[in-house]
C-alpha cells in the first residue's frame, strides 16, 4: 500500500510537470479575441482573473477564500489549507459581433486562456504557479480602392496575431492571522505579429507585403496586501491592494518587406530588418478592494484598478496611450452549503464592470461596459467545482466613425481540490 501510494505521488507530480513544460507555448499561441482594435499597442490587455472571479465580475483585490485561487491579489496565496493542493485550468470561447456604418461582421475564437495551482508551504504560507495572459492580439480585415491610370483595383488586408504572456510564481504570508502579504514574480514572454498587404489586380505594380513582429521578454513583480477585519460571527471583511512599478521590458522589432509579381506570385525582392533599440514599458499599477463575506453564504466585493499607461513608453514614445481606470463589482450566493439538494449547494454569481481603452485609436479612444453571471458546480467531493462565467461587454467608441463591438464570452474552468499532503496510516 505504501509503495501504490508512493507511486500515486510520483504520477501527480509528473503530470503537473508535464503540464508546465507544454502549456506556455501553448497558452501564448491561442486567439482568444478577433478585434480590430488589437491592431495598437500591446493589443487586448488581459485582467488575470479565473472563471470563477469572472462570474463575479472581475473582483479580485479583497477576495480570500479558501476554495478558489485568486490569481489578482498574491497576499491571498496564504488562505489554504495545510493539506490541500488546488487546480484551475480556464477555456474561454468568443462570439463577437461588429458594426461600421452598414456594414456588419460576426466572428467565434477562443481557445485555453490560463493554468493556475496553489499549495501551502509551511503553516501560513501559501505559494502559486502559473501562466495566464497578459494581452492578446488578434484581428483580419480588408478593404479595395480603386486608383486611377494603370493601377486599376487595389487591395488592403490587414492581420495580426500572438500577445503577451507571463509564467508566475507567487509566495504569500498571512501575519497575525488578519495581515496578509505577497508578492508575485513574472516571467513575460511573447510576440505580436502585424501583417499588412497591399494588392493589385494590375501588373503594373508588385504586391507589397509588410511583416512586423515584436518579440518580448522581461522580469516583472507585483505586490500585494489583504487585511481581515471580523464584523460578526462568521462574518469579515477584507480590505486589499496590489501595487506594480513601472518596468521596462525587452523588445526586439523585426521588419520584413516582400514584394511579388501580382500575376505570377513569383518574390521579387525581400528587405529584412531587427533591431534592440527601441524601448518598451509596462505601467505603474494601483489596485483597491474589499469584500464583505458570510462564512458559506454570500460574498459580495468591489474592485478599482488604475494603470498610468500615458507614462509607459512604446517604441521610445511616453505618451502614446491612455491612463486606464477599470471598476468591478460582484458577488457569489449559496442557498445552503451543507444541503443534500444540489441546486441548494450550487455557487450563483453576477457583476459588472467598467473600463475605459488604454489604447489610442486615431486620436480616440472606447470605453467597456460589461455584465456577467455565472455557476459554481460542486463535485462529489464538495471541494472541487466545474465552474462556468458567461460575460458581456459593449465596446462604446468615443467617435462615431470607429468600430462598435460587442461581444459573449463564455470562461469553463475546473478547480481541482485535493488533500494532497495528508499522512494515510493502513493497518
Amino acid at each position: 500500500m505504501k509503495f501504490r501510494m508512493a507511486n500515486m505521488c510520483k504520477f501527480k507530480l509528473t503530470f503537473l510537470a508535464i503540464i508546465f513544460v507544454i502549456m506556455p507555448g501553448f497558452v501564448s499561441a491561442q486567439n482568444n479575441t478577433n478585434s480590430p482594435y488589437t491592431r495598437y499597442g500591446y493589443g487586448n490587455l488581459s485582467d488575470n482573473a479565473t472563471a470563477t472571479q469572472r462570474g463575479m465580475g472581475g473582483i479580485g483585490y479583497g477576495l480570500r477564500n479558501s476554495q478558489l485561487i485568486n490569481t489578482m491579489n498574491p497576499a491571498s496565496y496564504s488562505n489554504i489549507d495545510s493539506m490541500t493542493f488546488m487546480f484551475d485550468m480556464g477555456l474561454t470561447g468568443r462570439y463577437a459581433w461588429f458594426q461600421e456604418g452598414l456594414n456588419k461582421e460576426k466572428k467565434i475564437n477562443g481557445g485555453v486562456e490560463y493554468l493556475a495551482m496553489q499549495f501551502p508551504l509551511a503553516k501560513k504560507l501559501g505559494m502559486g504557479i502559473g501562466i495566464e495572459p497578459v494581452s492578446t492580439v488578434g484581428y483580419a480585415y480588408g478593404e479595395t480602392d480603386y486608383l486611377p491610370i494603370d493601377s486599376g483595383l487595389v487591395s488592403y488586408i490587414f492581420q495580426g496575431s500572438g500577445g503577451l504572456s507571463r509564467v508566475y510564481t507567487a509566495l504569500s504570508y498571512n501575519f497575525f492571522d488578519k495581515l496578509s502579504l505577497g508578492v508575485k514574480l513574472s516571467y513575460l514572454y511573447g510576440n505580436i505579429m502585424h501583417n499588412n498587404l497591399v494588392s493589385f489586380n494590375s501588373s503594373n505594380n508588385y504586391n507589397t507585403n509588410w511583416n512586423d513582429t515584436l518579440r518580448t521578454y522581461g522580469l516583472t513583480y507585483d505586490l500585494g496586501v489583504q487585511y481581515t477585519f471580523p464584523v460578526g460571527k462568521y462574518k469579515t471583511i477584507v480590505l486589499g491592494g496590489i501595487y506594480s512599478p513601472k518596468i521596462p521590458i525587452g523588445g526586439k522589432v523585426t521588419n520584413a518587406i516582400i514584394r511579388s509579381d501580382p500575376s505570377t506570385g513569383l518574390q521579387m525582392s525581400k528587405e529584412y530588418y531587427a533591431t534592440t533599440d527601441s524601448v518598451f514599458e509596462l505601467p505603474e499599477t494601483y489596485g483597491l478592494g474589499f469584500t464583505y463575506r458570510k462564512l458559506d453564504k454570500v460574498t459580495a466585493g468591489l474592485d478599482i484598478l488604475y494603470q498610468r499607461w500615458a507614462e509607459a513608453k512604446f517604441y521610445d514614445q511616453t505618451n502614446a496611450f491612455y491612463d486606464r481606470l477599470k471598476i468591478n463589482a460582484g458577488g457569489e450566493y449559496i442557498p445552503n452549503y451543507a444541503s443534500n439538494n444540489y441546486l441548494s449547494r450550487v455557487r450563483y454569481r453576477a457583476g459588472l464592470n467598467y473600463t475605459n481603452s488604454y489604447l489610442k485609436v486615431k486620436d480616440a479612444g472606447y470605453k467597456e461596459y460589461g455584465l456577467s453571471v455565472g455557476l459554481g458546480l460542486p463535485m462529489s467531493d464538495r471541494r472541487s467545482f466545474v465552474n462556468l462565467a458567461v460575460e458581456y461587454s459593449l465596446i462604446r467608441p468615443d467617435v462615431s466613425t470607429l468600430i462598435k463591438e460587442q461581444y459573449f464570452k463564455l470562461t469553463v474552468s475546473y478547480t481541482f481540490n485535493e488533500r494532497w499532503f495528508v499522512k494515510r496510516k493502513v493497518q
